[in-house]
């Protein structure tokens, strides 16, 4: 009498929704973006990836670069150099993984109106990833004009120039100039080294991987005009003078940089650019096993400090962690980083982990607690609210994740942790894997009436039975859309009654939400309805087409089960708000 049968079906939704998050940074230049005025990356030459959490686009090696866009805010881009005039111009040719690559004859690029607009600049700093093939390549970069030699107020760098030194100007030759000789220097032809190049209060300096190889305590003042340009690759157009080599990456802002902000900067690009010219030395972060994308981390110096950093869906913040000369750093192992989850090597209690995993690596000797925040948009990844998820840790490259610390859910699109002096290492996201159903059944019956008392009803036979079944998704998932059935067979000393149990054309069957609606509905268009939600069979489940044939007392013998299968995706909630529905039903002891 109190068998039941309940069959849910797969294919999973979640029907929680997450709120969109915030559109956060996911590398260093984002995290440090006072005063960039220009972003050129030459492992995404088109700018497509505008969240930094991978997908950005390049030409294929070899190909012409005639566009090149500016990630910055100021959305510049670098294109035909129009004002370059009747002299021979030609496209650089994009180098795969590597940049956009300037053969020293012709090419050159030109970001129309300065990208200084008319302010004056008085301080600025560059950081740039580039080679040189020989020493006859000029201009890497050349702010001024009109067309022509401009020794007064110009903004320029050469890698070198055809006299074999390397020239820093921010507004003149003279107070404004650093000069270098690039043979007394010990460079290697056709190697990517990371530049650096300020000027300022203090005065100026060119930098190579951390190394000052001059300076000068003068500066002065590049003052842009409405007739002035700004070309990549050349400048100077009368002389026809060409960089020859590769730009990898390049970035410039006005002002002079924090030192704990150049150190993250110097991280980024010397992880993301495989270590140019042994840059490693210059930074804090030495990438493992090929994590070299989307570096940002937390650091502070004695000059000041930056707070905040993200890595490609993960924010860092301080709690006390931060001190003079601690930094902690994070990167990805892709320009295209994967979304999703995998079941493999999960923490401890979580069914599955983010496909994504983060490189951490602290310098120093710190001690301290740090949060770190993962926006499950940015990761591909779904919860319900109230799941736990957790921060899995292992120090190795291989083997199970250690879960350090959980966290619920709260719907908010991101879910942050307390890390307690965390180690260098590699860091998941933890969740609950894949969202599934857990559907619960409980049964409860009462006689109603029988054939002899007029009270204290007795199951005899003739009574009648009232049975009432309950069903409770308790799970974190549902079955799919319309795929939630429930079977209960007609035992074999009872028959079921096809009278209305409610009003007049109720049917056999009564349908009714829980506290927290099921989301599902149900619907009765006769006993021989073939569409709606009943179901009848006479040969004990195996088919479903069977139509009643009512006896006076409006049973039919020949029923040996019966289907309930509503429309709709039974919804999901957290105790005590499971979402729920029941059945009520009578049967005729016989």
């Amino acid at each position: 009498m109190d068998r039941l049968v309940q069959r849910s079906l797969g294919g999973l939704v979640l029907t929680a929704l997450l709120c969109a998050a915030s559109s956060a940074g996911a590398d260093a230049p984002r995290d440090i973006a006072t005063n960039l005025r220009l972003w050129l990356d030459g492992m995404d030459v088109n700018a497509t990836d505008t969240t930094s959490n991978g997908g950005g686009t390049n030409p294929a090696g070899g190909a012409q670069v005639s566009s090149w866009k500016d990630k910055s805010a100021n959305g510049y881009t670098a294109g035909d150099a129009a004002s370059y005039g009747a002299n021979p111009r030609t496209y650089p040719t994009y180098s795969a993984n590597t940049g956009v690559s300037f053969n020293g004859t012709s090419d050159v690029l030109e970001i129309s109106g300065n990208i200084f607009g008319t302010n004056s600049v008085t301080a600025s700093e560059v950081l740039l990833v580039a080679s040189t093939r020989s020493i006859a390549a000029l201009p890497v970069l050349f702010g001024g004009g009109p067309k022509g030699y401009s020794p007064s107020n110009r903004y320029m760098l050469s890698l070198p120039w055809n006299d074999g030194n390397i020239y820093w100007d921010q507004g003149n030759t003279t107070g404004g100039r650093v000069t270098v000789n690039w043979a007394g220097t010990s460079p290697v032809l056709g190697r990517m080294y990371l530049y650096g190049l300020r000027s300022g209060t203090g005065g100026g300096a060119i930098i190579r991987d951390g190394a000052t190889l001059g300076s000068s305590t003068t500066t002065a003042t590049y003052s842009p005009a409405a007739n002035h340009y700004f070309e990549l690759g050349s400048g100077e157009n009368d002389y026809r003078r060409h960089h020859d080599g590769v730009i990898g990456e390049m970035l410039i802002y006005t002002r002079v940089l924090k030192v704990a902000e150049r150190n993250i900067l110097q991280s980024y690009l010397a992880a993301k650019h495989g270590n140019p010219g042994g840059a490693g030395t210059a930074s804090k972060y030495a990438s493992s096993a090929g994590f070299n994308y989307f570096v940002g981390g937390i650091g502070q110096e004695s000059d000041g400090s930056v707070t905040v950093g993200t890595s490609a869906g993960l924010t860092i913040s301080n709690g006390t962690f931060l001190g003079n000369g601690r930094y902690l750093l994070a990167g990805v192992s892709s320009l295209a980083p994967a979304t999703g989850t995998v079941a493999a090597d999960a923490p401890a209690g979580s069914g599955a982990r983010s496909q994504r995993i983060w490189y951490l690596q602290q310098s120093g000797t710190s001690t301290g607690n740090v949060t770190l925040a993962f926006n499950l948009v940015q990761l591909g990844i779904t919860a319900s609210t109230g799941s736990t998820l957790a921060l899995g840790y292992r120090s190795g490259t291989t083997g199970t994740f250690t879960s350090l610390a959980t966290a619920t859910y709260s719907g908010s699109g991101t879910v942050s942790f307390t890390a307690t002096s965390p180690q260098t290492g590699y860091y998941v996201l933890g969740t609950p894997g894949t969202p599934s159903p857990n559907i619960v059944t409980t049964l409860s019956s009462a006689v109603t009436s029988d054939s002899v008392n007029s009270s204290n009803f007795k199951a005899i036979p003739g009574s009648r039975i009232r049975i009432n079944v309950v069903v409770i998704n308790s799970g974190t998932g549902s079955a799919d859309n319309n795929a939630t059935s429930v079977v209960i067979p007609v035992p074999a000393n009872s028959r079921l009654y096809l009278g209305d149990l409610g009003g007049t054309g109720s049917g056999p069957v009564q349908f009714t939400q829980g506290t927290t609606p099921s989301g599902l509905s149900y619907s009765f268009g006769g006993l021989a309805n073939t569409t709606d939600s009943l179901d009848f069979s006479n040969d004990a489940g195996t088919t479903w087409t069977y139509t009643p044939v009512t006896t006076p007392n409006l049973t039919d013998p020949a029923i040996t089960a019966f289907r309930i299968k509503p429309s709709g995706t039974f919804g999901t909630g957290t105790a005590p708000n499971n979402p729920s529905f029941s059945l009520g039903y009578d049967v005729i002891v016989q």
